[in-house]
């Protein structure tokens, strides 16, 4: 995947026509952390020498990159991910084009954590560039890894203007295309190029709309990152992986796996048999001379072999029963895997193998880990940025170019699910003793409206005169 980036060299120089430049800068890392992703590198791929021979190595892996990436994304992108608004017309755009968006892209989200960068692009389709409204527009949000994405401009917090890279299929033939989403006279334009697969050259189709004037002013694409600065290139409009700082650790946790995988190779039972107590025969040769076969017992699993005659004393069967150390690799992956989550903002212990209940997550042990309620809120505040933007340039499309009464600035509220680091139960436990001991009324009412779901007028009627507090409840 990520070595498919130098592919697009046409695309940049179709780009530099139209005069941009496009920041190529980490295409290297990119792909540096696609093979730790996909634990396909040279660190889990190997050749060691061995004289004049040479062997092909491969190390086993947990998948530690993909680990981390799908742990934040089940952290932010879950069922229970709500983008609302107060406003009417705000509102009908997000159930149109938002619903259940928490887990329709996550994977997205668990990708743009992984390599860095991901991209939210809008594409806009059965329309025409005749200026005129399209009411009847199909309206699409677009993925981009970050493979696909070539920033144009940017500044130090967002970046204003950018293409994307992908593979589309029209009228039965592949095609690559580029769509560079980029500001002219005040509005955004989707300018679409396609290429031939095979000779990258130019295509141009009639019913392919090349310049789309969106009307809009607000960007027509959003860049998710995560919330970890990139330590490679100083002014970036690409992130860094969410995993940037937990290469060792990476390595780490697999190679006490690769161990633990090696000792359990070597435990199992090693039988030596004297070549007295086996069975053989003897088969003719074709210059007519014989020779002794012994039949086979077990020799292809590994586990018999034959052993010369030994003395009077020895025994004709010897069993060598290595030992396991199940207790010290277990001990190493579990070290592997602390340090894995320190380095990646989850905490001292997010993952923890237990011998009774396997490998605990977050729900287990989040309450003791203020490091991951810290970095999810900034992960959370960088991704609901980029909702928010994304939210902004749909509702912008729907207005400018479909005619849609919406006002693209009205407020909007992403709510992401908390629960995970929250003891709710003992929340309320703390709440019902300061209700208990306090007596104040106000308490029971924000008791009420937190975690019974009354509306504030509600908890008001139902406040008695004389407060009962259910210590049960």
């Amino acid at each position: 995947m990520a070595e498919e980036r130098g592919s697009y060299t046409y695309m940049v120089k179709w780009l530099n026509t139209l005069g941009y430049s496009p920041d190529t800068r980490m295409a290297g890392k990119i792909a540096s952390y696609w093979g730790w992703y996909t634990a396909q590198n040279k660190w889990y791929s190997y050749r060691e020498r061995r004289g004049l021979r040479s062997f092909q190595v491969n190390r086993e892996t947990m998948h530690p990159a993909a680990m981390v990436s799908e742990a934040w994304s089940d952290l932010l992108m879950n069922e229970k991910l709500a983008i609302t608004s107060d406003d009417s017309g705000m509102a009908e755009v997000v159930a149109a084009h938002f619903e259940n968006f928490g887990i329709a892209h996550a994977d997205f989200v668990t990708r743009a954590f992984a390599l860095g960068t991901g991209g939210w692009a809008i594409n806009v389709k059965d329309v025409s560039d005749d200026g005129m409204l399209h009411p009847d527009a199909r309206i699409e949000i677009e993925e981009y890894d970050a493979t696909q994405v070539l920033p144009i401009t940017w500044g130090a917090d967002d970046c204003t203007q950018c293409a994307f890279a992908t593979r589309v299929e029209h009228g039965g033939r592949d095609y690559e295309q580029c769509q560079a989403h980029v500001l002219r006279d005040g509005t955004y334009h989707i300018i679409t190029q396609l290429f031939d697969v095979k000779n990258h050259q130019q295509v141009n189709i009639e019913d392919i709309t090349a310049d789309l004037d969106t009307g809009s002013p607000f960007p027509t694409f959003a860049l998710v990152k995560p919330a970890v600065p990139n330590p490679h290139f100083d002014y970036c409009a690409m992130g860094a992986s969410v995993y940037d700082k937990g290469i060792s650790a990476i390595k780490m946790v697999d190679e006490a796996l690769t161990s633990m995988l090696v000792h359990i190779r070597v435990a199992k039972p090693r039988v030596f048999v004297d070549e007295t107590v086996i069975e053989k025969k003897k088969v003719k040769q074709s210059d007519g001379s014989f020779k002794e076969r012994f039949y086979a017992f077990g020799e292809a699993d590994d586990m018999y072999f034959r052993m010369k005659p030994g003395g009077e004393n020895d025994k004709p069967m010897n069993v060598i029963q290595p030992e396991m150390r199940e207790a010290e690799n277990e001990a190493a992956i579990n070290l592997g895997l602390k340090t894995l989550s320190l380095t990646c903002g989850l905490g001292d212990h997010y993952w923890d193998w237990d011998k009774t209940g396997g490998l605990k997550t977050a729900t287990e042990v989040v309450s003791d880990s203020s490091m991951l309620a810290r970095t999810l809120r900034k992960h959370q505040n960088a991704l609901g940025k980029s909702i928010t933007a994304l939210v902004r340039g749909v509702a912008g499309v729907c207005k400018h170019l479909c005619g849609t009464d919406v006002n693209p600035a009205a407020p909007v509220d992403i709510d992401f699910d908390d629960s995970v680091i929250t003891d709710t139960q003992s929340d309320k436990q703390q709440a019902l003793s300061e209700i208990s001991i306090l007596g104040i009324p106000e308490l029971t009412k924000k008791y009420l409206v937190k975690y019974c779901d009354f509306t504030e007028d509600e908890a008001a009627a139902a406040l008695p005169t004389a407060m009962v507090v259910d210590e049960g409840f």
